[in-house]
């Protein structure tokens, strides 16, 4: 086998363009259905009592300066979140009749940043 290179560039910022509060885990549930895709399962995220789904910009929409951008380490999300104090592995959407799957994901170190700021902003208060 060639000499093969293997470089690790962890992410350096996220900036945050959408930031929406939903006033419950069900809710965020049921917006997370009726926008999944036909090609992917609708699912969320959860760290440290938040309940959350990033979003990112559509590619036809990234220009020159966002992909240098991500590749210095620059991400552009949206946040999608609610308070969910416990860990649950589905989040019932009554009103679409679909279970939504939870990822427990509070290994991210990334995403657990992000987290942390949403806590620290305060968005989260009820």
């Amino acid at each position: 086998m060639k000499n093969m290179k293997i470089s690790y560039k962890p992410l350096k910022e996220y900036v945050v363009y959408n930031l929406i509060k939903h006033d419950s885990p069900d809710n965020l549930a049921r917006r997370t259905a009726i926008e999944s895709h036909s090609m992917s399962s609708p699912s969320v995220k959860w760290i440290d009592g938040i309940v959350y789904k990033l979003t990112y910009p559509a590619q036809a929409f990234l220009s020159d300066n966002f992909a240098e951008q991500f590749f210095e380490g620059v991400l552009w999300i949206e946040v999608e979140f609610a308070e969910m104090t416990n860990f649950t592995t589905t989040i019932n959407s009554q009103q679409e009749n679909i279970v939504v799957p939870v990822v427990d994901n509070s290994n991210d170190n990334n995403e657990k940043a992000l987290i942390n700021w949403l806590k620290t902003r305060g968005d989260t208060d009820s």
